[in-house]
């Protein structure tokens, strides 16, 4: 068994071989990576297939058999912090609280240089299933949408599940972004220019605050950025089915999620938790939808692309075909994941330059 600065030791020799082999000429890595997975005819990028060959030695791939939610947790930080090392180093940032619901929870600002005030801003939220995840985990995602986006991006630390299940993690994301668009001078933001996005679990987030707005309940963000949005607890796809072993993120690791954030059956299609079963469509702002070709939850991203869309929400969908789930983890390490990211920047500048700023 090894010991905590054993473990340490391995998550920071894991992560620097990785930054070292995702850079490696495409023939190399298509080599090492060993015999191709090919579905409906395609196959994973060669950084991916390396990433797949790779992940059944980092213990922070696979939380749910870890053996402590602690030391997921905790693995999972450093990890996230080592891969988003060196991003953007010009992008300055502070950390700050923000009153939550149930108490305090952190934040942090990242701020391009040369940007004006007030100017166009992102309340962003991390993935990690509900359970897992922290400002640390994205910090090179969220260095990267400042950067290339031109714009400052809050990153919300938000109440994570066992601890605090269903509906904690969604109505600290209302909350927050409530808090962060009624003190917008505060954080150098334009209100009329506030745009809302995620990851994964951070997407979903993101897209509830979206949903509440349409309803009502707040302002509306300007802009929505979702990057493989998990939409459906239900899980019941077809890529959920062909991506369910293997590919990085299991079926059994995202039941294991979902187990700890919703308790109870009758709450996977509660719109809080499943947006895809939301009706109230009238009034969503314009929206990014990035799905990946060797990602579980990629049908169910494409479905909620296409709901908008049909319901005549202005929708722009990316699915990046070789890429597994997580890229926005990854920005600091897979060239590959980088790109998806920049591309996703590049939509998100486009979509506020279009807000008129507030008179």
């Amino acid at each position: 068994m090894l010991n905590r600065l054993s473990r340490r030791l391995l998550v920071r020799s894991i992560m620097t071989a990785l930054r070292w082999l995702l850079r490696l000429p495409s023939p190399v890595l298509r080599v090492l990576g060993g015999r191709p997975v090919v579905v409906e005819g395609r196959q994973p990028v060669p950084t991916a297939r390396m990433l797949i060959r790779v992940a059944r030695f980092a213990p922070f791939d696979a939380p749910h058999r870890n053996g402590s939610l602690a030391r997921a947790r905790r693995e999972l930080n450093l990890a996230g912090a080592l891969a988003g090392a060196g991003i953007c180093k010009g992008v300055r940032t502070s950390d700050r609280t923000w009153p939550g619901p149930g108490g305090p929870l952190p934040l942090r600002l990242y701020e391009p240089a040369g940007l004006p005030e007030p100017g166009p801003a992102l309340v962003y939220f991390h993935g990690g299933g509900f359970v897992l995840g922290s400002l640390d985990t994205h910090e090179g995602a969220c260095r990267l949408l400042a950067e290339e986006a031109g714009v400052r991006v809050v990153s919300i630390g938000y109440r994570l599940a066992p601890e605090h299940p269903f509906p904690a993690a969604a109505s600290d994301a209302i909350a927050a972004f409530s808090h962060v668009r009624e003190n917008a001078p505060g954080f150098g933001a334009d209100p009329a220019r506030l745009a809302v996005g995620g990851d994964s679990s951070g997407a979903n987030l993101a897209a509830v605050v979206a949903h509440a707005a349409a309803r009502g309940e707040l302002p509306p963000p300007a802009f929505s950025l979702l990057l493989t949005p998990a939409t459906d607890a239900l899980g019941e796809s077809a890529s959920h089915r062909q991506f369910g072993s293997g590919f990085r993120l299991d079926r059994d690791e995202w039941a294991w999620y979902r187990d700890q954030y919703l308790r109870d059956p009758a709450q996977y299609t509660d719109p809080r938790a499943s947006v895809l079963y939301d009706d109230h469509l009238a009034g969503l702002p314009p929206t990014y939808v990035a799905t990946c070709g060797f990602d579980l939850l990629r049908d169910e991203g494409e479905a909620y692309a296409r709901k908008l869309a049909s319901a005549g929400v202005p929708v722009v969908h990316r699915r990046h075909e070789g890429q597994l789930h997580g890229f926005a983890n990854r920005v600091g390490i897979d060239p590959d994941a980088q790109r998806a990211m920049v591309h996703a920047a590049g939509v998100l500048r486009a979509g506020l330059a279009l807000t008129p700023p507030r008179d």
